[in-house]
């Protein structure tokens, strides 16, 4: 027992002098290496995000000069996005369009949808209307419907919608699968973010990845 008026030893060890040395030391001795790895790190999270805006802003870039503007298959299928009157006029007559597929549905009290009509009649093409909402999932209506349009649409068609990125996307790789005869790890390249299909960013967009999905097994269609 301890006399009164003393102080009660600590029955723990206390570190001794040259053990707090120590791992002071070995703290700094690792700080450097882990400031590195820390400045690594962040040094790819800007480079990969520089690059994913570059990317971003390349493909806003060239949809805004040239509408998305996209070959499926040469001299029979063609993909875009809304299109001025100068530009479809212009791909029409470059590409000897024969048909005008609008994904985006009738809108017959609007400017674009006016424009793009008189456009497509003055330069000898057909013009064909379907409603499709990127973020919806097709019926199995729905999709022979588009798949039976491809097929009997003059030649060479354009498809399109706004962006040109998911509902082109969907109808193209449709076409590449129903009409071209590629197989389906083929056709499906058309949904893919060359050509603005990002569902990582905009996940309701896959309802088109799955409408195409749908579609192969629903038609037994061998998958690579």
């Amino acid at each position: 027992m301890d006399r009164q008026g003393t102080t009660p030893r600590c029955s723990g060890h206390l570190p001794s002098r040259r053990s707090h040395d120590l791992a002071t030391k070995a703290r700094i001795t690792q700080s450097p290496t882990s400031t590195r790895r820390f400045a690594r790190h962040w040094r790819w999270l800007l480079t990969a995000s520089l690059v994913t805006v570059l990317t971003l802003s390349g493909y806003a870039g060239y949809t805004i000069r040239h509408a998305n503007f996209h070959v499926v298959a040469t001299g029979e299928a063609y993909r875009s996005g809304q299109m001025t009157p100068e530009q479809l006029a212009h791909a029409i007559d470059q590409y000897e369009i024969k048909s005008v597929l609008n994904l985006r549905g009738g809108h017959p009290a609007t400017v674009w949808y006016q424009e793009e009509l008189e456009t497509t009649a003055s330069h000898g093409a057909t013009h064909f209307d379907r409603s499709l909402s990127s973020g919806r999932e097709l019926t199995d209506e729905e999709l022979d419907d588009l798949v039976a349009l491809l097929q009997r649409a003059p030649k060479p068609i354009l498809i399109h919608c706004q962006g040109g990125a998911d509902r082109s996307g969907l109808a193209a790789a449709l076409f590449e699968l129903a009409i071209a005869g590629r197989r389906p790890d083929q056709a499906d390249r058309e949904l893919s973010i060359w050509y603005g299909h990002v569902p990582w960013i905009r996940p309701k967009v896959l309802a088109m990845d799955r409408s195409f999905r749908h579609y192969v097994n629903d038609h037994r269609l061998v998958r690579s």
